[in-house]
């Protein structure tokens, strides 16, 4: 439980290809620079994330051979974690007209900082500049000891002599498939997307479809839970949500795994796609602008978090910074994510006399101790319970009953980092 090993960096073969290693005993992360700066792995323990295209595992090609004809249909979708200009779109200028991009999409990025200082470690990579969106893109990804997190700070720069305006587009694309009795694959229904809805969303469905199906079964609003809810059926099709929130969660609820990613939301600012913070795409039966996987068997979806438009000019930068953090976590979906980890079913209060019983399921970003804090009117501590040790690797199921202290008006679960001794908040509810 309280093994922290030391962050370590490094550089090596990843299927193939050459790649770049952090980890540090509890999360393993891999970056292929050549491929367009992707990260081609995330695992927690022994479960990976990241979803890799296998037959082109290892495989490098020229950039015609990478732009093809320029069609959906000729992209080389590897897979992994890779940031791209938004908006999307082949009508004007100001959209980018990817994929394919035998550049910001496929290039052969360069390859900086590979270093650690035993706390922490840090991959940095940089595309080639880009002439036609005016934009070179660095990609930095660095994590902590003791954590699950990975902390990817996003960077365009402006390498033409006229003004652009861009929004930094993140997208993870995460492995969604089992594999049954026969040995064959098939998708796993299990897994979830989750991002809070916006009550006055501009969308009359709180969410706006982009690509595929309107009636697609896959995209649903949780009313109770506020929650925009995208369960795998193997349907083809994308959406938009204007959430503003500021997470975006996926569960593969078969196993117990959860990724989630937090971000900076400017209400007053512009988003791309009408407005959209976050998006969903996913690979399934259906057929989107020539794009047809009847017959494949690839199980995937997409959790894309986009910045706000920024306005460069020449020789300006833009950062736009992703917290990602995995855990085991149980329930049917994930419903809350704070900095200290996920909850797949909320800090409910049951008063019973002068007891409380405290129920919910989560999971946790750092290995630490879990704490019980009883609060006051005026955000005083006024008692605290320790509920024992704490990890990425293992569920939290609080189902206990307490007495409530004089004065206490919220119970809160906290996170005590063992690294840091940072508390932070996992969960709150009134009593």
């Amino acid at each position: 439980m309280r093994s922290l090993r030391a962050c370590r960096a490094r550089t090596g073969d990843f299927r193939g290809w050459a790649g770049a290693y952090l980890d540090n005993g509890l999360i393993r992360l891999v970056a292929v620079p050549d491929i367009g700066g992707r990260i081609m792995a995330y695992d927690l323990g022994p479960y990976p994330f990241v979803y890799v295209d296998r037959d082109l595992a290892g495989e490098l090609f020229t950039p015609e051979e990478n732009l093809g004809d320029g069609s959906m249909t000729a992209w080389k979708n590897y897979g992994g974690d890779k940031t791209w200009p938004a908006p999307q779109g082949w009508e004007t200028d100001e959209q980018w007209h990817g994929p394919p991009d035998p550049v910001l999409d496929t290039g052969r990025y360069s390859l900086g900082a590979v270093q650690s200082d035993g706390e922490t470690a840090t991959i940095a990579m940089t595309s080639p500049p880009d002439d036609r969106t005016g934009v070179q893109i660095t990609r930095e990804a660095t994590i902590s000891r003791g954590s699950s997190r990975v902390t990817l700070r996003l960077t365009f720069e402006n390498v033409i002599e006229r003004p652009i305006r861009w929004s930094i587009w993140d997208v993870i694309q995460l492995q969604a498939e089992r594999r049954l009795p026969d040995g064959s694959l098939a998708y796993e229904p299990g897994c979830v997307v989750t991002a809070p809805v916006n009550r006055e969303s501009r969308y009359p469905r709180r969410f706006n479809v982009l690509f595929g199906d309107e009636d697609n079964p896959q995209w649903q609003v949780d009313e109770e839970r506020g929650l925009f809810v995208g369960r795998y059926v193997w349907e083809i099709g994308k959406v938009g949500i204007d959430s503003p929130a500021g997470w975006l969660a996926f569960a593969n609820t078969a196993s117990g795994y959860a990724f989630a990613e937090r971000f900076d939301v400017l209400g007053s600012a512009e988003y791309p796609d009408d407005g959209a913070t976050v998006e969903c795409w996913t690979i399934g039966r259906g057929q989107v602008e020539g794009l047809n996987y009847e017959d494949s068997d690839i199980y995937l979806m997409e959790a894309e978090v986009l910045s706000p438009l920024y306005d460069m000019g020449p020789g300006e930068q833009r950062s736009f910074t992703i917290t990602w953090g995995a855990c085991r976590c149980p329930g049917d979906l994930i419903v809350d994510v704070t900095d200290a980890g996920c909850s797949g079913q909320r800090l409910s209060a049951e008063e019973q006399g002068d007891f409380v019983h405290l129920t919910g399921q989560f999971g946790t970003f750092d290995i630490g101790d879990l704490v019980l804090a009883w609060v006051d009117e005026g955000g005083r501590d006024v008692a605290e319970v320790d509920l024992g040790p704490t990890t990425p690797m293992a569920a939290v199921v609080v189902d206990r009953v307490e007495r409530r202290p004089p004065g206490a008006c919220r119970a809160e679960l906290r996170v005590v980092g063992a690294v840091t001794g940072k508390s932070e908040t996992l969960a709150a509810v009134a009593v």
